[in-house]
């Protein structure tokens, strides 16, 4: 399905994914599958949203929006990332926020059935997002890794911090202590990124934030560089025995060992989020963050 399609609104077949620990999400889940299929189109449940659906067929999360024209994510942001950062540019994916915050989601969950022709229509604008490539040169896990959000290097043990080195584009340009690094995109520059004291990034720029967490030296400020940056994160601790866990979008995470350059750069495509015609961006943030406007 190309982008002009989905303006058409040919939407065929639609992907349905559930935070399955809320009956209020699992409520909708029931109403939309219904109101779709009445529609004459073909759902697509997720795994674990079928099975607390008492249905037998789902497609697992990593898949869904791949094997859909459109999916429909009922939850919170983080339901949300696990569906979106596997997505293909050319699929759109829609958030109903059944959570708390809900910064990604396009509606609130009151508002699901009563828009969703107009979301059928093509009646919704596309707002694409730049993820992260994360590449891991050792190890189990080594290979390429996604992250809509960010990507972390944090402390295994709580008692301790651990030396990091930064490079941009192979130039070292920092080295120092801290409890873990944050790299971020301006999607997730709302998320750890924010609480760990760094900025809010518009979405529309091509930028990338890093973030120390909690640094010994208190010089050691966030960073914003071009999104087109390559850089470089290294462990330094060589004598320690416990380790640094690499983190992504706060959903996945394995251990790094000393002294590997973890490599972030931006990814080769986007994810495509519905919004509402009417959606801006910092009545949004107004509103999650009560600046009292």
């Amino acid at each position: 399905m190309t982008a002009s399609r989905a303006r058409r609104g040919r939407f065929e077949k639609v992907g349905l994914v559930a935070k399955t620990g809320s009956e209020e999400a699992l409520r909708l889940a029931v109403a939309l599958e219904r109101a779709l299929r009445r529609r004459g189109l073909e759902v697509v449940l997720e795994a674990s949203t079928a099975t607390a659906l008492g249905q037998p067929d789902g497609e697992p999360v990593s898949r869904i929006a791949r094997l859909s024209d459109l999916t429909l994510v009922l939850g919170g942001d983080g339901t949300l990332l696990s569906v979106a950062r596997h997505a293909p540019a050319s699929r759109p994916v829609l958030g109903i926020n059944v959570g708390v915050l809900g910064f990604l989601a396009g509606l609130r969950r009151e508002e699901a059935l009563s828009r969703l022709d107009e979301v059928l229509a093509g009646g919704f604008r596309e707002d694409r997002r730049r993820w992260l490539d994360i590449l891991v040169p050792e190890g189990p896990n080594r290979g390429r890794h996604r992250a809509l959000n960010d990507a972390v290097l944090n402390k295994e043990a709580l008692a301790r911090i651990s030396t990091f080195a930064i490079s941009l584009d192979g130039q070292p340009v920092a080295r120092f202590r801290a409890d873990g690094i944050i790299v971020s995109t301006p999607t997730g520059s709302t998320a750890y990124n924010l609480s760990a004291g760094g900025p809010i990034l518009h979405p529309a720029l091509p930028a990338i934030v890093i973030t120390p967490i909690c640094p010994h030296t208190l010089t050691q400020r966030p960073l914003v560089v071009p999104s087109a940056t390559v850089i470089g994160l290294t462990v330094m601790d060589r004598d320690r025995k416990d380790g640094v866990y690499l983190t992504l979008d706060g959903q996945e995470g394995f251990p790094i060992g000393r002294e590997w350059s973890v490599e972030v750069r931006p990814g080769p495509s986007t994810v495509t989020l519905l919004r509402p015609p009417e959606s801006d961006h910092f009545d949004k943030l107004a509103e999650k963050l009560n600046w009292g406007i």
